[in-house]
């Protein structure tokens, strides 16, 4: 059993199966100070605090940018101080563009909580997606 047995665990259900995806308990696993970054050169990028701000971030992506957008995880790898979850990405713009890209989400923890969340994307596919241009499958697709 690794270390982050909960964290990798709630990884699991966060991100894997697509359409099936379940951060709740990824949620819980977040200390009250958690830090989440994503890439600035998004319209929504930027850096939220909080749980509530993890949720905020999403509920606006689903609200303004995307009709879907969930993940399917590779695998989900226990490194102690941070967990690394690299996935692939599926959504559907409300330009009505659809997208298929690698991400990897880093987790870093301390005491069993999750202190600060980052994504690391080919960014260029999500805005072009937004903005209705045409996106290009991944080399892995």
């Amino acid at each position: 059993m690794s270390r982050n047995q909960a964290i990798v665990d709630a990884c699991w259900r966060a991100y894997s199966g697509f359409e099936e995806n379940d951060s709740s308990d990824l949620v819980a696993l977040m200390s009250p100070e958690v830090i989440f970054d994503f890439p600035t050169s998004l319209p929504y990028g930027g850096t939220f605090h909080g749980p509530e701000g993890f949720l905020a971030f999403y509920r606006d992506i689903y609200d303004h940018y995307y009709e879907t957008f969930n993940y399917d995880a590779h695998t989900v790898l226990d490194a102690g101080s941070h967990v690394v979850v690299p996935v692939r990405a599926k959504a559907k713009a409300k330009s009505g563009r659809t997208m298929e890209n690698e991400h990897c989400l880093l987790f870093t923890v301390n005491d069993g909580l999750i202190t600060e969340a980052r994504l690391y994307a080919d960014t260029a596919k999500g805005r072009d997606s937004i903005d209705g241009l045409q996106v290009y499958p991944s080399a892995a697709s």
